[in-house]
C-alpha cells in the first residue's frame, strides 16, 4: 500500500494547527508587551544598563539611604542620591543625575572625592519619587516616559536589609 492514510494526514494537520495557534498567541503577547513597555531594550541597551545599575545601588544602600544633599546635588525628582556599600565593604555616595534630557549621569564619590562617572545616552525621561512601604520611606519609584509621553518604565526598588 502506497501513500498516507486519512488518519496520518489528520494528525499531521492537527499538529501543524497547534504550532500555528502557538505562533499566533506568542505574536499577540509580544504586541501586548510592546504596547505596555514601549522602550525597545534591544535597540537601546543603555536603558537596561541604567535600571540594572540603579537597582544594584538601591539594593546595596545603607543608612542614611538617601541623603538630602551631597556636594552640589540635592534630592529632587531628577536627582537621586544613594549612600551605598561597595563590594569591598567601603561606603560611597552615588548620585544619579537625570536632569539632562536623553542622558543619565551616575557619579560616585568616596571620601569626598569623585571616583567615577558613567553616562548613558539615548534614554527616556526618568523621574524618581519616594514610595513608602509599610510606613518606611526606604523604597524609591523609578518611572520613565518615552518621547511620545508613554510610560516606558515603572519600577519600585527597595534596599535589602543588611
Amino acid at each position: 500500500m502506497r501513500g498516507f492514510s486519512l488518519l496520518e494526514i489528520s494528525v499531521t494537520i492537527a499538529i501543524f494547527g497547534l504550532f500555528l495557534y502557538i505562533l499566533i498567541v506568542l505574536t499577540s503577547e509580544m504586541q501586548r508587551q510592546e504596547k505596555r513597555m514601549p522602550v525597545n531594550f534591544m535597540a537601546h541597551p543603555e536603558v537596561g544598563s541604567v535600571i540594572a545599575r540603579l537597582r544594584k545601588d538601591v539594593l546595596d544602600a545603607t543608612n542614611p539611604y538617601y541623603p538630602a544633599a551631597y556636594d552640589k546635588y540635592t534630592q529632587t525628582p531628577q536627582t537621586l542620591i544613594v549612600y551605598t556599600l561597595k563590594q569591598s565593604g567601603f561606603a560611597e555616595t552615588v548620585v544619579y543625575d537625570f536632569s539632562t534630557a536623553g542622558e543619565v549621569h551616575r557619579l560616585a564619590f568616596s571620601a569626598g572625592a569623585q571616583t567615577s562617572e558613567w553616562v548613558a545616552r539615548g534614554t527616556p525621561r526618568f523621574t524618581i519619587t519616594d514610595f513608602p512601604i509599610d510606613q518606611r520611606p526606604d523604597a524609591v519609584r523609578v518611572q520613565a516616559v518615552d518621547e511620545k509621553g508613554r510610560l516606558a518604565i515603572d519600577q519600585i526598588l527597595k534596599p535589602r536589609p543588611h
